[in-house]
């Protein structure tokens, strides 16, 4: 490799590296990306006016405008549901539908892990607390499952702005990410059943009144028919988006529109308003701003074209500069859009297999994302958690390292036997 690649690697480390020493200080990631993008045409040597050129480019593309809009979209539908008291009615009807509490357990966090927030585990704690408080668990076996159960979505959810990344940053469509990505999402659901079943005893709310049962069972069919109320507007997403083909964009707006007119009594444009200044976060979509520059700029620079030689040249195999790379910069960011967005437009060709995107390979980098996030301790879900059930952290990381080891080993599985 010549004096020019080398350099052109090390300028790029350089910057990489500047990166991690921000996020370690604190700085906005929507800052960072911004700041590490113009750092890059300043390295490379591109002209003021090409810099400014791409900048504007990236921001006015027609993918980073409809970034924005999902990302808009997904924050006023978590206002909208949380409005109109949805969420509270699930686990209402839930409690007197299922009679397993671990099974409730698990439902909780797992179904209010589909609508993406940040510390989003906060707003499912409370009710796995309610569930939980009736079967003398440790603090630290309420915050795995709440945790646990929470980001068993992550891989495959269409709103997670993680997944809305990996299909703009790749090129694909995201029912394809979803096709690879499903089996490692069961494999998290399977999981954290087995370890309900191993470690918490069934709990079963007992009928001594037979007025009572004979109440139940006729009511069974409203507690059915709220739930489904509660659910319905998550799960016609999941089909529009995956069965029915409709542009992701599309099927939020129809949904949330939907959602407003049905229950106009309860929500106006002033709320639609006070949902949309109160709950969105700017710092996301400055965040995603900074992804798609970054990408825009790397490149125009030319260094992306050299990194796989350079990898190559040292030795290292492709599945393990795939996996470490996500791996360490999700414990740093705790977070598994900052991640992809960092890695991904850097580990672009490593995912190529005979010119083309392979799957699999991204799969097994999401992963590596995934796992560092799961760990991190500056994740919010898993800081909002420990401290509200008041948790130790030592202990919560030994509840979820055989659990993490085996996804990592599926997910390696996975690449060898399809890739």
């Amino acid at each position: 490799m010549g004096e020019i690649e080398v350099a052109g690697i090390i300028k790029l480390l350089g910057v990489v590296g500047l990166i991690v020493f921000l996020i370690r200080k604190k700085w906005n990631l929507g800052y960072i990306m911004i700041f590490a993008s113009l750092l890059l045409g300043i390295l490379f040597r591109l002209r003021v006016k090409d810099i400014i050129l791409n900048v504007v480019l990236a921001i006015i593309d027609s993918m980073t405008l409809k970034l924005f809009g999902i990302i808009v979209l997904v924050f006023l539908l978590s206002g909208v549901l949380r409005k109109i008291e949805s969420l509270r009615d699930i686990v209402d009807s839930l409690q007197k539908l299922v009679k397993d509490h671990r099974l409730i357990l698990a439902f909780i966090p797992a179904f209010l892990g589909l609508i993406p927030m940040p510390a989003g585990a906060m707003f499912s704690a409370p009710m796995v607390n309610e569930v939980a408080s009736r079967m003398n668990l440790q603090a630290e076996e309420k915050t795995f499952i709440n945790y646990w159960f929470r980001h068993i979505w992550e891989l495959i959810w269409p709103l997670y702005p993680s997944i809305i990344l990996f299909s703009a940053l790749l090129e694909v469509e995201i029912r394809e990410i979803v096709k690879v990505q499903f089996p490692l999402t069961i494999a998290l659901f399977i999981i954290g059943l087995v370890w309900e079943q191993r470690n918490i005893k069934r709990n079963i709310i007992e009928n001594t009144n037979r007025k009572d049962v004979l109440f139940n069972r006729k009511d069974v069919f409203l507690n059915m028919k709220k739930l489904f109320l509660g659910t319905w507007p998550i799960l016609l997403i999941a089909v529009f988006v995956l069965f029915v083909k409709l542009d992701f964009l599309i099927s939020l707006s129809i949904v949330i529109l939907s959602l407003i007119l049905l229950n106009r009594s309860k929500i106006k444009v002033k709320d639609v308003k006070d949902i949309i200044k109160s709950d969105l976060d700017l710092n996301i979509l400055f965040l995603i701003a900074g992804i798609m520059i970054f990408q825009r700029m790397l490149g125009a620079t030319g260094i992306i074209i050299i990194i796989p030689e350079f990898f190559t040249g040292l030795g290292i195999p492709r599945l393990v500069v795939l996996f470490i790379i996500p791996f360490l910069v999700g414990i740093l960011t705790g977070i598994s859009s900052a991640t992809v967005g960092i890695c991904f437009p850097v580990l672009l060709p490593f995912m190529v297999l005979q010119n083309e995107v392979n799957l699999n390979y991204a799969m097994f980098a999401f992963v590596g994302a995934y796992i560092g996030m799961m760990i991190s301790p500056v994740h919010l879900c898993l800081v909002v958690t420990k401290d509200y059930f008041k948790a130790d952290l030592a202990k919560i990381y030994k509840l979820l390292a055989l659990p993490l080891l085996i996804i990592i080993l599926f997910a390696f599985i996975l690449v060898m036997v399809n890739a």
